[in-house]
């Protein structure tokens, strides 16, 4: 039933593209078994998989302010990564 977290947070993602905030995109990913860290540049998010041996890594940029929205793009960037991994993950979050 872990793969539950996956179906959900896809769901997430796409219903509310334009309204989502960094701390909650951050919080959705870690569920998933994701790394997120700071970046170089200040609101900028770096994302790793250690289960996910074909993923290198993502980012997304959080723009400024007290947990600040995430533009469209970096959430369609983010659909796009848990789609192309999506076996991959099920199979992590199966273990």
């Amino acid at each position: 039933m872990p793969t539950i977290l996956l179906d959900q947070t896809n769901a997430s993602l796409h219903t509310s593209k334009a309204a989502k905030r960094c701390e909650e995109v951050v919080k959705l990913l870690e569920g998933l078994g994701f790394q997120v860290r700071d970046g170089k540049c200040p609101g900028h998010k770096i994302y790793t998989h250690p289960g996910l041996p074909d993923f290198r890594s993502g980012s997304f940029n959080c723009e400024h302010g007290k947990n600040p929205q995430i533009k469209l793009a970096y959430i369609s960037n983010i659909l796009r990564v848990l789609s192309e991994h999506d076996s991959a993950l099920r199979a992590y979050l199966e273990r």
